[in-house]
């Protein structure tokens, strides 16, 4: 990557450094070179030369640029910037073209933005300027193979075509040099759409991922697109099993919204329940899409299991549940619980209100054992405070407080598996 066009980075904290730094730029017009980042970047998937000129809805922007920009997700020094990064469709190698109307004064005291050092900084793979490089770079993409053995495959009705379209999941470890160096390109989305998201250790060989890709066959000939990922580490389990926890899921955006997600996590599940070492499976830090997304593969999982059928889920959470729900399908303890309760909401009548307060009731024990467990440490906590202050301590959780606070959580809580529930229903 050569960086001879574009003059040295500064960076602002705010705009008020910006503003005593500046003195060749009037203030009236320097804010004409600041751009919002997410509005400047666009990304599009590319498998013929046609794409890269194409200026059809298919180009995505990014969620997130504060990794890459600052935390005030601005690019000075430019009027019209457009950053486009484009991506060959299967084996993801990058093409970046910055493009702007105008770049502030020469003679100013405050230099543009190095947009592709900051780019660079934030791509170990790399990626090229060179347009005629690119060319070739998919052209070559026409033969990429995933990498990695395949665990699953599924297909979907397409809106668009008169055949179904395939789709091919992939499992893979770093000890595969082919999926190391692929997963090197792959990566770079994660900045842009997991918040707070950083790379992992691509020497690491106790992360294991999953890979999905669509097959596409065309007169005769087959290439593949990259579609999303999963990646997960196995942790150790005393005495000699391991404990997979899931640390990244992305569906790229073009992909979005079809159903990809639970395809790729309930192939996941299998995989590794074909594995008699794993003891269960954990997830790090999930965000409310994944918690809804895990509730609702979970949930058609142990629709199957006996101990969760209907007639059983109106006796109460039970240690058969656990068992199964662990010994078939890799699930922890409390995930069945939660599992429980979305198909117990599922199966009460709602007609019947003294059948939807018991239901009601029994959660709203699951939620209210915090503030048990906390009443039991009040009394430790009455030695080491005066009576003023431990009288302050109780009015701010008082009974009221935390029946509010019981409610409100009951209700989200509800919300939340309302819609798995509508899910479910238009799965099944």
């Amino acid at each position: 990557v050569k960086f001879t066009t574009l003059l040295y980075t500064i960076k602002f904290e705010n705009m008020n450094e910006l503003d005593g730094l500046c003195t060749t730029v009037e203030r009236g017009n320097r804010e004409k070179f600041v751009c919002e980042a997410e509005d400047a970047i666009f990304f599009r998937f590319c498998e013929s030369e046609a794409d890269l000129h194409s200026e059809d809805s298919s180009s995505f922007r990014p969620t997130y640029t504060h990794q890459v920009f600052g935390d005030e997700e601005v690019i000075f020094g430019y009027k019209g910037l457009k950053i486009k990064i484009f991506y060959t469709a299967g084996s993801l190698k990058q093409y970046v073209r910055v493009q702007h109307t105008e770049i502030v004064p020469a003679n100013s005291s405050v230099q543009p933005d190095n947009v592709l050092k900051l780019l660079a900084d934030q791509t170990p793979a790399g990626f090229t300027t060179d347009y005629n490089e690119f060319v070739m770079d998919m052209d070559k993409d026409r033969s990429f193979r995933p990498p990695g053995a395949m665990v699953s495959s599924y297909n979907m009705v397409s809106s668009y075509k008169l055949e179904d379209q395939c789709f091919e999941i992939y499992h893979a470890t770093f000890e595969d040099s082919a999926f190391q160096s692929y997963h090197s390109r792959l990566q770079t989305f994660i900045i842009w759409y997991i918040d707070a998201a950083s790379y992992i250790d691509d020497e690491d060989t106790a992360w294991s991922l999953y890979t999905l890709f669509e097959r596409v066959t065309s007169s005769g000939l087959t290439r593949y697109r990259s579609i999303g990922f999963l990646s997960c580490y196995n942790y150790y389990y005393y005495p000699n099993k391991k404990r997979p926890r899931i640390s990244q899921v992305l569906i790229l955006p073009p992909y979005q919204k079809c159903g990809h997600g639970a395809k790729l996590l309930s192939a996941m599940y299998d995989h590794a329940c074909s594995d008699p070492a794993v003891y269960d499976i954990t997830v790090e830090d999930p965000s409310e899409n994944f918690t809804r997304l895990r509730n609702f593969v979970d949930s058609l999982k142990c629709m199957s299991l006996p101990s969760f059928r209907p007639e059983h889920l109106k006796n109460g959470f039970s240690k058969r549940m656990i068992k199964e729900a662990r010994e078939q399908f890799k699930i922890t303890k409390t995930q069945a619980r939660k599992t429980y309760e979305i198909l117990r909401l599922k199966a009460t009548n709602m007609s019947n209100s003294e059948e939807y307060r018991k239901y009601r009731l029994e959660v709203k024990r699951r939620l209210n054992i915090p503030f048990q467990k906390e009443k039991k440490s009040m009394h430790k906590l009455q030695s080491f405070l005066n009576p003023q202050e431990f009288e302050a301590v109780l009015q701010s959780k008082s009974v009221e407080n935390q029946h509010d606070f019981l409610e409100k959580s009951y209700r989200a809580l509800e919300l939340d598996y309302r819609k798995v529930i509508e899910r479910i229903s238009a799965h099944v």
